[in-house]
């Protein structure tokens, strides 16, 4: 890479647009530049140029008090600018990773009202990466490639920490350090978004710990709900099966005794016909002589007839109190419910307290009849309750019963006046002539007729009552099959096995009671949770990730380290051994060196303390009379600072302070000479950095410019006629009375050809 142009538009003195261009280097030079011109004229503005387009943040260094002190500020012949703006194209970038052009131009602009822009080939960019580019191009912004005026001994009248930061320019680990403060903040960004997830784990999880307890107590129910609905199907199934089998049954029991009374009313119904037509021929054939008997044979049939019939009515009535009576028993039966845990609970605890109480009676020979009475009744209820119901624990109606038994006494009467009837009509009828033999005969089998009807009627009457409590037994158990099952009873319908429902009930109960105290859980809950254990297990998974990215960017701080360590060792020693050839040339002889300033060499009170945390990160206050926390290895090798020893021919000087101006010139070059030498830059600009040596030591700079230009190209701002000497081009800076500064150049190689002097 070497500096092909430089643009300058409204940056102090220039405020007209003004170009330098720059001779690209050939096989045997990079070429040498020199720019001269008298005090004043802004040949000095040049260099603050080039230093403050590549990112030069310092006012002060570029000869400012503020940012707008580079703007050309106007004079008597032209108003001042609204901004300036300089632009520096390199050549031959090819070689420069991540750049893809032959050529790269750098734009800086800034405006007045403090609006600062950067651009990479016209492409808005950030100081960072025209930092990142300098670097990768061994162009350090803070080096030795542009060396201001006064500035020459700057290295040498600093701070063994600010040394440092030169020889890191010089050994081209700069952008190694990049990298790694890259990476440190990056560390420190990690650890800070590491924190921040730890605290919002640490703020989750007591919340998450309850949610996870409910959802644990959700898991317990959903069991319990699998268990009390599988033992409900069967239960309710094994009923359901039961009643419609029963039902079943009863119904072709119903439909068997229907159509037998059919068919006896049928035979009943030919009976009579028959014997009216019998009645009748009897009447014509004989009217007068068996009037008399004919009228009591009737009066007696249609009595009989008549009790008959209130028989029937009595036994509905009959019929129909029975059956109020067991529908109210089926309906006590199935509304029953058992005692639930707690009152069984507090039952068996009264049970043992008066079972203790008679036990001490008993001892003490106090007991009586009326306590083991209590005992037995209180034992006794509870077992009811706890079983299924007697039948005598539903008290019937009184009245109904009443009722019953006035209708039993009515039918024993009609059944003993029957009798009495029946008996009477058979007297009458052997009394009766001979002819009429026949009709007796088919008058008792009307009678035989009747009684087998009343006998299928009854039967009729009891399938009836026991279908009627069949009926409303499953009406109850679906009722209650659509309660447990919320309408949904299919499955408890299609249960096809048997069951032992005795065993099974005690055992839904207890389930139940087990779901009663676990309790609902809301829905909200249960997403509350889900949301929160995502959220969980997603912070979880940041921190492994942070706390893995943490671990990969310590071990590349730690390549880092160690390969800033090895180049700037391996180069320093270079630079060593080029800092005492120059000088001894520069000083014809002396002695020059360098020494690295290492951490452990450091005295402990001119050392910041270091930062001690505790496992949650917070500072630990160390009290004086505390033992110091020990450096590391690693801390102890590390360079802290570079420390320069120089002495010239024929003193014992123990300071470089003690140097004066020009040997401290001499010596500043020579360590520029050698940093060049070993780490050569694209490019070095020199302001008047021969400004304080005679024309000697002039001569000696001059030879070793042109001894370097073959690695690095040099712009060379000079007054002395030597360093002239060895340029390729000059540019001759001018300012007229309007305050702004023109350029002349000449390129010496073209006055060469023309065989017209050189000088």
């Amino acid at each position: 890479m070497y500096l092909k142009e430089l643009t300058l538009h409204g940056f102090k003195t220039f405020a007209k647009k003004t170009t330098l261009e720059f001779m690209a280097p050939t096989a045997d030079s990079c070429g040498i530049t020199a720019i001269v011109g008298p005090n004043g004229s802004g040949k000095s503005n040049v260099a603050d140029a080039l230093r403050w387009v590549l990112g030069e943040q310092r006012i002060k260094t570029l000869r400012g008090k503020a940012a707008s002190d580079v703007i050309f500020s106007g004079s008597d012949g032209k108003t001042r600018s609204g901004f300036a703006e300089v632009s520096v194209t390199f050549g031959d970038v090819s070689g420069i990773e991540g750049i893809e052009f032959s050529e790269v131009t750098i734009t800086r602009r800034l405006y007045r009202d403090g609006e600062s822009q950067y651009h990479i080939n016209n492409q808005s960019a950030r100081l960072a990466d025209i930092h990142m580019l300098l670097a990768q191009a061994n162009v350090g912004q803070k080096s030795y490639a542009i060396i201001n005026q006064g500035q020459i001994d700057h290295v040498l009248v600093a701070s063994p920490e600010e040394r440092k930061g030169f020889f890191d320019d010089a050994t081209g680990v700069k952008p190694l350090q990049l990298k790694r403060h890259s990476a440190a903040l990056k560390i420190n960004r990690t650890r800070d978004n590491l924190n921040q997830a730890e605290l919002l784990v640490e703020e989750i999880a007591p919340r998450l710990r309850t949610l996870k307890r409910l959802i644990t107590r959700l898991s317990q129910r959903e069991e319990v709900e699998s268990q009390l609905k599988l033992k409900q199907v069967q239960y309710y199934g094994t009923l359901w099966n039961t009643v419609q089998e029963q039902l079943k049954t009863e119904l072709s029991a119903f439909d068997r005794i229907d159509i037998s009374v059919k068919k006896q009313v049928g035979i009943l119904d030919s009976e009579r016909e028959a014997f009216k037509k019998i009645e009748e021929a009897a009447k014509a054939d004989d009217k007068a002589k068996d009037e008399v008997a004919s009228a009591a044979i009737s009066e007696l049939q249609n009595r009989y007839e008549a009790l008959q019939e209130k028989r029937t009515q009595i036994q509905e009535e009959r019929f129909q109190i029975q059956k109020g009576i067991e529908l109210a028993k089926v309906r006590a039966v199935s509304s029953w419910t058992p005692l639930p845990l707690s009152k069984i609970i507090e039952g068996i605890a009264n049970l043992k307290t008066t079972l203790s109480e008679l036990k001490k009676k008993l001892a003490s020979d106090q007991l009586e009849a009326v306590d083991l009475d209590n005992a037995f009744k209180s034992s006794e209820m509870l077992l009811n309750r706890l079983q299924k119901p007697a039948p005598e624990e539903k008290e019937t109606d009184p009245e109904l019963l009443k009722k019953i038994d006035e209708l039993r006494n009515d039918d024993a009467k009609v059944v003993t006046e029957l009798t009495i009837v029946k008996q009477s009509m058979q007297t009458s009828a052997k009394e009766s002539k001979q002819e009429r033999t026949e009709l007796f005969a088919l008058q008792r089998r009307m009678m035989a007729a009747q009684e087998e009807l009343h006998d299928l009627e009854s039967q009729l009457n009891g399938r009836r009552v026991a279908l009627a409590r069949l009926e409303t037994r499953s009406e109850d158990l679906e009722r209650d099959m659509k309660e447990v099952f919320s309408g949904n009873d299919s499955e408890a319908r299609s249960f096809k096995d048997s069951a032992d429902t005795d065993k099974l009930y005690p055992e839904i109960q207890q389930l139940r009671h087990r779901l009663d105290l676990i309790g609902g859980i809301d829905e909200e809950t249960v997403k509350e949770f889900e949301e929160a254990n995502t959220r969980h297990e997603f912070l979880e998974n940041q921190i492994a990730d942070l706390v893995q990215a943490l671990n990969d960017t310590e071990k590349i701080i730690q390549e880092l380290d160690d390969q800033i360590t090895a180049q700037s060792s391996r180069l320093f020693k270079d630079i060593q051994q080029h800092f005492e050839h120059y000088f001894k040339i520069l000083f014809r002889g002396g002695k020059a060196g360098l020494v690295e300033i290492k951490a452990k060499d450091v005295a402990p009170e001119n050392l910041p303390a270091p930062t001690v945390t505790d496992d949650a990160g917070e500072p630990v206050v160390i009290d004086e009379e505390d033992e110091k926390p020990k450096m590391t290895k690693r801390e102890a090798e590390r360079i802290v600072g570079v420390d320069i020893f120089a002495t010239p021919p024929g003193k014992k000087l123990k300071n470089i302070n003690l140097l004066s101006g020009g040997e401290r010139a001499l010596t500043s070059i020579a360590l520029i000479s050698a940093v060049m030498a070993t780490n050569p830059s694209p490019f070095v600009v020199l302001d008047e950095v021969d400004a304080a040596l005679d024309e000697a030591n002039t001569v000696r700079f001059a030879e070793i410019v042109s001894e370097l230009c073959g690695k690095t190209q040099f712009v060379v701002i000079t007054h002395n006629r030597a360093t002239m000497h060895t340029a390729d081009a000059l540019y001759g800076v001018t300012m007229n009375n309007d305050g702004i500064s023109q350029l002349l150049s000449v390129k010496l190689e073209d006055v060469t050809s023309e065989s017209s002097a050189r000088r």
